[in-house]
């Protein structure tokens, strides 16, 4: 699975997560794994964020939920 970096910083970002969050995707949160941003979502909403707070939209929907249920899938 490709890490997308940040273009601003470089450091290695993780996926963004919308909507209500199961309590496996809250473990991955806490765990760094996903970023949650709540229940608003826009057509072009950012998509990744790395640790420094940064956050871009890479376009990539199939990488992005690979990425999500992967940080899911190791936190359950």
């Amino acid at each position: 699975m490709r890490v997308f970096a940040c273009p601003v910083c470089g450091e290695a970002g993780v996926p963004i997560l919308y909507g209500l969050p199961t309590p496996a995707a809250m473990r991955a949160a806490s765990a760094g794994r996903v970023r949650l941003a709540g229940c608003v979502m826009t057509p072009d909403q950012d998509q990744w964020a790395c640790a420094a707070g940064h956050e871009w939209r890479a376009g990539d929907d199939a990488q992005l939920g690979a990425a999500i249920q992967a940080a899911i899938r190791a936190a359950e």
